[in-house]
Parts: structure tokens; C-alpha cells; sequence
């Protein structure tokens, strides 16, 4: 049906995902440490990496 995964997925699809993601990632990880659990910071770090791998893909396809 579809020769690539890019066919299907266009990059605004791919770019919104990530921003999803980052935004799971950093509410989750304020949520965790509202209620005290110990989480190493790790849901800011994936959120920022996610975020910026959202733009810098964004980016790349202009």
C-alpha cells in the first residue's frame, strides 16, 4: 500500500508527535516529583531531547 513509512507520515505528523511526547514526558515528570517520587530529573531530560529532536527534524525538512 505504502512503498516508505515517510509516504505516510509527513514530517508536520512527526514534528507534532514529538511535542506530544516531550509534553508527556515533562507532565510527568511534574507530576512525580509534586507527589515526592525520586525520579533523577530523567522525565525533563527525555522531554528535552524529544523536543528538540521535534524542531531539529522540523528544521531539516524546510
Amino acid at each position: 500500500m505504502f512503498e516508505r513509512w515517510e509516504d505516510w507520515m509527513n514530517s508536520k505528523w512527526k514534528v507534532l508527535i514529538g511535542i506530544l511526547l516531550a509534553a508527556v514526558f515533562l507532565g510527568g515528570e511534574t507530576a512525580a516529583q509534586l507527589i515526592g517520587v525520586k525520579t533523577y530529573y530523567i522525565g525533563y531530560i527525555l522531554g528535552a531531547v524529544s523536543f528538540l529532536g521535534a524542531v531539529l527534524l522540523g528544521a531539516r525538512q524546510r
